[in-house]
């Protein structure tokens, strides 16, 4: 059985230099086709950032709400964004394997053949010194039959084509990290629009009972106002009142029914069907201390495309520095040929050649293509490092707003408490006689109102945290 802990998590800003474990995640990348480097033990880290723990290795969807964790399946086993990532990843796999024959020997095998025709033979006179010579002559072609067999192989003595497969190979792990990116986008839209389907439909029954109430406040009311009890601006203000709710009211039914739109289309199905009973987490989100931040950003699809893009310009670099060097290859073949069978046994040829290209001539396109790698390793370096940056950035921001949600839920839950009390003193006044059902109904009003916010401030505490998993590449 998993187990979560929740810890209090701490702002980043509270330790500084917290961006040299960018720059070094950043040069690490930069420096050679290897692994990202995780930030030193010793090294101090800030609070929020202290846990070997984090979310990639959580199934939040599932903990939380099984049948949240059904419907995402179902959206990313339907949605064509991901099948597309997968088809391009699919292609540049095979871009791979194409690249990877280049080390095998290359084989060729040629045989032609004349198709024999009649010949025909003419006769003429030549006159040669006097004397007159017939001379014939042959028209047409004769029978003739040969084949060719060859085998190449170049030696990669400087890497060369080692480095354009390792090339092809980054690239297709670049587009692998697409389908990560898209997993991700459905899984945080599901949940959001689960979710939000499931505050509208508790909010439902909260406004319809507060309609209720205002159209009671609105008789009551009108009949006070008929007694001179009251002035009749406040019938105005309570027909405002009734109206504002049953707008709600509606807004809350076309919200409902446009959210469960958006569900069927992230689930691919018929608009027709009727919406899942959604449900709201109760608690609070799951608060952890994160990973060290090389070990965090490392697991968001853009900071791995980026740095992919990065050792694929290192090797396409180095590739335009090889093939500077000269280069050394072998051929052998096989040919034999002539009218009959018996002439292919009787003369083959046989032949072994060496090839030995030094590029010299062309120094000027080979030193416009290596400067042009050169151009491209840097261009993906700096996009490296703003990747990183606005990472960083957007964790920092999504968990300063999941902040935010959370604060503002508890500062809702002293109001539910209050107007709870409320209306049970009020009720209990009204059983005694104390009170008017009127003064008893505005504080069930309130109390239904808090209700309702209360639901709209946790799922704006939930979204946000759904934001924070994607932010923090948790799949």
């Amino acid at each position: 059985m998993k187990t979560l802990s929740f810890p209090q998590r701490t702002g980043l800003a509270r330790v500084p230099r917290a961006a040299l474990a960018v720059a070094a995640l950043a040069l690490a990348g930069c420096a050679q086709n290897q692994p990202v480097a995780t930030a030193s033990s010793a090294a101090a880290l800030p609070d929020a950032w202290a846990s070997p723990s984090g979310p990639q290795a959580l199934d939040w969807a599932g903990l939380l709400d099984p049948q949240l964790a059904a419907l995402q399946a179902r959206a990313m086993a339907a949605n064509r964004d991901i099948q597309l990532a997968a088809q391009r990843w699919k292609q540049a796999q095979l871009l791979v394997a194409q690249s990877q024959q280049r080390w095998t020997p290359s084989a060729s095998l040629s045989a032609n053949a004349s198709r024999p025709v009649q010949t025909q033979s003419t006769t003429r006179n030549v006159d040669v010194g006097g004397i007159t010579v017939p001379v014939t002559t042959s028209t047409g072609w004769s029978r003739s039959y040969g084949a060719s067999l060859g085998v190449g192989y170049e030696i990669d003595l400087w890497d060369r084509l080692a480095l354009g497969t390792a090339a092809q190979q980054a690239q297709a792990d670049a587009a692998r990290a697409d389908i990560t990116a898209a997993r991700l986008a459905i899984r945080n839209e599901v949940a959001q629009t689960y979710w939000t389907l499931a505050a509208l439909q508790a909010q439902q029954p909260l406004a319809k009972a507060q309609r209720d109430l205002t159209q009671e406040m609105l008789g009551l009311t009108r009949q006070r106002v008929r007694e001179g009890k009251l002035l009749p601006v406040e019938l105005d203000r309570m027909a405002v009142s009734l109206q504002a709710a049953e707008s709600r009211l509606a807004d809350l039914a076309a919200d409902t029914q446009l959210q469960r739109q958006v569900l069927a289309l992230l689930l691919d199905e018929a608009l027709t069907l009727p919406a899942p009973a959604a449900t709201l987490p109760s608690g609070e989100p799951p608060r952890w201390r994160l990973a060290a931040p090389a070990d965090v950003l490392a697991q968001r699809p853009d900071v791995q495309r980026a740095r992919l893009a990065v050792d694929a310009a290192l090797a396409r670099l180095r590739v335009s520095e090889a093939e500077r060097y000269p280069r050394l290859s072998f051929s052998a073949g096989l040919s034999t040929g002539g009218t009959t069978v018996s002439d292919w046994l009787a003369q083959p040829l046989a032949s072994l050649a060496g090839n030995l290209v030094v590029p010299l001539i062309d120094w000027q396109r080979l030193a416009l293509q290596r400067d042009g790698a050169r151009n491209e390793l840097d261009t993906a370096a700096l996009s490296l490092r703003d990747t990183l940056q606005k990472a960083l950035a957007d964790i920092e921001t999504q968990r300063i707003e999941a902040e935010r949600a959370a604060q503002q839920l508890q500062a809702n839950v002293g109001r539910l408490r209050e107007a709870t009390e409320n209306e049970r003193l009020a009720a209990l006044r009204l059983e005694v006689g104390s009170i008017s059902r009127l003064d008893w109904l505005q504080t069930r009003s309130a109390l239904l109102d808090a209700q309702q916010t209360a639901l709209r401030l946790r799922l704006a505490q939930w979204v946000r945290q759904a934001t924070l998993f994607k932010a923090l590449g948790a799949s």
